[in-house]
């Protein structure tokens, strides 16, 4: 792997994964929403069985944009190459999300609720959880993928 200083183009990279980003966030945190709010998946494993669907249609969009959009040149691998590559960092980071959305938003739904009620509670607790998720791995999917899925880009 050869060395890189976060240039200028690094950070232009960086601004389009973080549009990117906040697209897959949108699904991601949609989805969330409409599974625990409309569909009922609000208890323990069912939420986090929402937060894998969730995340995993945020993927398949981030997958297609960071290919298409942020690496066009990127193009010594195929595109199954770098989709496997894409989610094995992604379902790392998947782990890492569900460590965090997990205990962040198990620690503050009572707490929530208590100040708000049930169900305004369990929004806003989920939600902060998924920001809290977000926020830490965005940085270990822009790495992870800018020097392994994306290697081959200069």
């Amino acid at each position: 792997m050869k060395s890189r200083r976060f240039n200028s183009s690094e950070m232009r990279r960086f601004i389009k994964f973080s549009i990117v980003g906040v697209i897959g966030f949108i699904i991601d945190t949609g989805a969330l929403n409409i599974m625990i709010g409309y569909l009922g998946m609000s208890t323990g494993l069912l939420r986090l069985v929402a937060k894998t669907i969730s995340f995993s249609l945020a993927l398949t969009s981030n997958f297609f944009w960071n290919r298409y959009w942020i690496y066009p040149e990127s193009r010594s691998k195929s595109v199954r190459v770098q989709a496997v590559q894409f989610t094995v960092v992604n379902l790392i980071g998947l782990a890492l999300n569900l460590l965090i959305f997990g205990s962040v938003s198990s620690a503050l739904i009572p707490t929530f609720q208590n100040y708000y009620g049930s169900q305004i509670g369990l929004i806003l607790g989920t939600n902060a959880g998924q920001v809290a998720a977000v926020a830490v791995v965005l940085f270990w999917n822009f790495f992870a993928n800018r020097y392994w899925t994306y290697g081959d880009v200069e």
